[in-house]
């Protein structure tokens, strides 16, 4: 068989854009919006009227057969074909339709393929059908995301997974704040061969790469998890050390799997959780040896409250503490100054407080058994 020569640099036909849409777009970047007129006078007035005579053939022809051979000799002539329009479902509405309805039809098309109207078919553009296909468009994709979301597809494991994703959770203190805390995250990816080993963020990312192999290894769940980390730091630059969670990139990873166990603590012997609830810090008087002292105690949801040394407070925006295996977001939180401050000393003497502060707290009333007049 002769080998097709390549060496004139050109592509395949299917692979280059067809004359119609090159012819368009010069006219597009040369005249702008005079672009339909200049199109219309580059027309010949005999090739309208062939292309017309065709239109109008095949508007009023019954036959599938002949209406098909009729609609390639027109798109021939634009140096088009049936293949430079996307989609299997326009053929059916056209041969449903018939006449002047055809041709509306077919003017549709062109113009849901964003290509140009040709002259002959101007005239049959209905623009308000065009927008309300669109409306009902983005309505059926609106319905098929809602339905995704709602009844997510079956698993397609035919076997129990093969590996297993843990998220092993520690808090550190900062750097600039060692009062205050980070949640330190890191990945370990247990496999029967290899057990289990350490991998960094963009390890776990690059497993998305191999999408086809890798989704059949593990459960559906983890595999989630392991889209949900590439679609969020994707773009970002990672590097291999355990990812430090403060502020708003904790409460985005809290809200997002602080309610499914994901997140392990204590070598798996707890999960960290969180429930979208509020604590809040309240001034608080206690009696000691030498005397009154003022520290704050944290009000957790349900009217339980605990002391400072109770609870673990991590830095950035939002304020977020955790007392037990539970975080909660700080309502009305303190600088983090201060905050970092009072984690490391809780409590002052109230003989130290200025006359200011004292007014306040004894017209609001605090205190365990203190007798607040005594202030």
């Amino acid at each position: 068989m002769a080998r097709i020569s390549r060496k004139n640099g050109h592509a395949q036909r299917s692979l280059t854009t067809p004359k119609y849409d090159a012819n368009n777009i010069v006219l597009d970047k040369t005249y702008g919006a005079f672009a339909d007129l200049r199109r219309e006078l580059a027309d010949s007035k005999t090739a309208v009227a062939e292309r017309t005579e065709r239109l109008q053939n095949f508007a009023h022809c019954a036959d599938p057969q002949r209406a098909w051979l009729l609609l390639e000799d027109y798109l021939e002539r634009l140096s088009l074909s049936r293949k430079d329009f996307a989609g299997e479902g326009w053929w059916p509405r056209l041969l449903s339709a018939h006449g002047t309805a055809r041709l509306e039809e077919t003017a549709l098309l062109f113009l849901r393929a964003n290509r140009p109207l040709p002259t002959e078919l101007a005239p049959h553009a209905n623009f308000q059908r065009l927008a309300e296909l669109e409306q009902a468009e983005r309505e059926q994709k609106l319905i098929e995301q809602l339905e995704s979301w709602l009844l997510p597809p079956a698993p397609a494991h035919l076997d129990s997974p093969r590996a297993t994703l843990r998220v092993a959770c520690e808090t550190l203190p900062l750097v600039d704040q060692p009062n205050l805390r980070s949640l330190a995250v890191q990945f370990v990816v247990l496999r029967p061969r290899t057990g289990e080993r350490n991998r960094t963020l963009g390890e776990i990312i690059e497993l998305t790469t191999r999408a086809a192999h890798e989704q059949e290894l593990f459960s559906s769940e983890d595999w989630q998890f392991i889209q949900w980390l590439a679609e969020t730091y994707g773009g970002r630059s990672v590097n291999g050390e355990p990812r430090l969670l403060t502020g708003g990139e904790l409460l985005q990873w809290l809200a997002r799997w602080g309610h499914s166990h994901r997140l392990e603590c204590n070598g798996g012997a707890t999960r960290l959780a969180f429930y979208g609830e509020l604590a809040e810090l309240t001034p608080h008087l206690e009696r000691t040896t030498p005397g009154l002292s003022f520290t704050h105690r944290l009000k957790l949801p349900g009217g339980q409250d605990c002391s400072l040394e109770q609870a673990q407070f991590f830095g950035g925006l939002p304020s977020l503490t955790l007392v037990g295996q539970s975080f909660y977001i700080l309502r009305n939180p303190p600088p983090p100054a201060l905050l970092n401050q009072w984690a490391k000393q809780p409590a002052f003497p109230v003989k130290k407080l200025s006359h200011r502060l004292l007014t306040h707290l004894r017209n609001n009333g605090s205190g365990d058994g203190a007798d607040c007049d005594q202030l």
